[in-house]
């Protein structure tokens, strides 16, 4: 992708992406979107014109291939948008009939680009990836020696005892594959003034150093934790390898971050978002299972975002989640509150979210069969069943909208059937005691995150009639294609059971895409348009991975707009040019 700067009249600037690499032919698709961009550009002319009554002030943009997502899964072209002077679109429509509007405007001629509406990510963690603007980046490690480096570089301009963070690594790029996952051993000599922390790529795994591991006592008597494992060599000594719920243990000793600190971090992300054309985040928080506290976590939204808000500083729109557990302390928020938003639109709530089971890299997630890697392993489960549906049922009670990660196909069934039957239990309770009269009721949309693999077209039926929405991450794909051969095999690996994205939408689910940053991949849309139209790894020569499962360009753009915002019951604020 080629970023370029396209002036238009009046001597301002547009900054507009050329999606045209060789194979795709996407041309000139808006980087910054243009719900920002009209808006800017209808405050700027309107303060430069001469004074006069506009009653209201407008601007007519015109000669541009606007596009939105239709009703019937199509996109709507466009070659006029009428814009108020504070942003909100007035019309839409062929130019000659722009003159049969009740608006008096002024015009700009847009050169014949394109404009699509503000691009949205349904999956990321904008505190944490904030924080790992600054930390260390070890998603090009193609091996050991390389990584030992980087570490050493890094613990050099650090201070005795101060905490190495950082991230990215995946031991499936090393060029040598049998060095296996990284250990403890290899950066212990290199950082022994300094704990390491280190996340693997999807984030369910990490490696910290000796150091570490002393800080938060962690040895070969500490038992694995429920929803995670402590990995562990001869005698049982830990090599510094933590999955899931076994991170916290290390997370509990590393310094809270103060409230200033998130406020910064979700700025730099927000400033990174918006560089990517990315006008609309759903933030999935900081997960409990890394050590924050509840407490914290509700803190995130009630202390941190709102104070952003409330000062405006918010650059970008933000659907802000908190853990399942803290239902109710979200409930009280948005009674205490009047509402699902915060005044200026730029921040909304509602949303809980929980795990269900863990990551194909680390062979966590869990699945009906075992690997084909480990014929012992299923993988795991976070929670017991029993306890997340009495907490599905909450939410539902409280109305809010629950949001569960799902990887495996076994996980991705449980949690749509818990979803299913809580669903179904809280609505027979609420008409038995004649229940939630007392404030208005939203409609069901709740949501699965990632759904990467399913046991075929019924789990993917029961999705659709229970309207339950697939936030799948596409960029996912090029980095777990040849990994998904090796652990589960073809059969698992094909059409309808891996990314399944083209038998979920002719399976009538909605579909929507996010990234996972900084956890697994970059907060990049367009790469996710790619990758869900081309579907082709590095290094398959063009090859498609499975290309039965490809998508159209306009499905794959609905999922980062129309479809997106939809998703987090926001579609009258973003999404769509209308």
């Amino acid at each position: 992708r080629r970023l370029a700067a396209a002036r238009v009249s009046g001597g301002e600037r547009a900054t507009v992406t050329d999606f045209a690499p060789e194979r795709r032919r996407m041309r000139a698709c808006a980087q910054v979107a243009a719900a920002l961009v009209v808006a800017a550009l209808a405050a700027l002319l309107y303060a430069a014109s001469p004074a006069q009554e506009r009653e209201p002030s407008a601007v007519l943009f015109h000669n541009c291939h606007f596009w939105r997502s239709g009703r019937d899964g199509k996109g709507e072209r466009f070659d006029a948008l009428l814009v108020s002077g504070d942003g909100r679109v007035l019309w839409s429509g062929d130019h000659a009939n722009a003159s049969k509007t009740r608006f008096r405007y002024s015009e700009v001629d847009l050169g014949g680009r394109h404009c699509l509406p503000g691009l949205v990510d349904t999956h990321a963690h904008m505190i944490m990836g904030g924080a790992f603007l600054s930390a260390l980046d070890l998603s090009g490690v193609a091996s050991k020696a390389e990584f030992v480096r980087r570490v050493a570089a890094a613990a050099e301009d650090l201070s005795e005892g101060e905490w190495l963070m950082g991230g990215g690594w995946d031991e499936n790029k090393f060029a040598d594959r049998s060095q296996g996952l990284p250990r403890a051993e290899w950066v212990d000599e290199v950082t022994a003034s300094n704990p390491v922390f280190l996340s693997r790529s999807d984030g369910h795994m990490v490696l910290v150093n000796d150091v570490a591991l002393a800080l938060a006592q962690v040895d070969a008597s500490t038992p694995d934790p429920e929803g995670g494992v402590i990995e562990r060599g001869e005698g049982g000594r830990p090599t510094g390898l933590l999955k899931d719920t076994a991170i916290a243990l290390v997370r509990a000793v590393q310094p809270v971050p103060t409230f200033e600190q998130k406020e910064d971090h979700i700025k730099r992300a927000a400033a990174y978002a918006l560089s990517n054309g990315v006008t609309m985040v759903h933030d999935m928080g900081i997960p409990t299972f890394t050590g924050q506290s509840l407490d914290l976590c509700m803190k995130d939204l009630s202390v941190v975002y709102w104070n952003l808000a409330q000062r405006s500083e918010l650059s970008t729109r933000v659907y802000a989640c908190v853990p399942l557990d803290a239902a109710e302390e979200l409930r009280a928020f948005i009674d205490e509150k009047g509402g699902w938003s915060h005044q200026s639109e730029m921040l909304s709530f509602g949303c809980v979210k929980d795990f269900y089971d863990g990551s194909l890299g680390s062979e966590t997630a869990l699945f009906h069969d075992p690997y084909a890697s480990d014929a012992a392993n299923t993988g795991i489960r976070i929670h017991d069943r029993d306890r997340l549906e009495r907490s599905v049922r909450t939410a539902i009670r409280s109305d809010l909208q629950v949001i569960l990660h799902a990887i495996g196909d076994m996980a991705v069934d449980e949690a749509s059937e818990i979803i299913v039957r809580a669903a179904e239990k809280e609505a027979a309770a609420a008409a038995a005691a004649e229940r939630g009269r007392e404030r208005e009721r939203r409609p069901q949309r709740h949501r699965l995150e990632h759904v990467q693999h399913v046991k075929g077209k019924e789990t993917l039926e029961r999705l659709a009639s229970a309207n339950i929405v697939a936030s799948v991450n596409p960029l996912h794909l090029l980095d777990d294609a040849d990994m998904m051969l090796e652990k589960l095999g073809e059969m698992r690996s094909g059409a309808g059971r891996s990314y399944a994205f083209k038998s979920m939408l002719e399976s009538n689910v909605s579909v929507v895409f996010g990234s996972d940053w900084p956890l697994v991949a970059p907060l990049d849309p367009l790469g996710s348009i790619m990758a869900a139209t081309d579907r082709v790894p590095p290094g398959h020569k063009g090859k498609a991975f499975v290309s039965e499962e490809r998508i159209t360009r306009e499905q794959a753009l609905a999922a980062v707009t129309g479809a997106a915002s939809h998703a987090s019951f926001t579609e009258n604020l973003a999404g769509s040019l209308s």
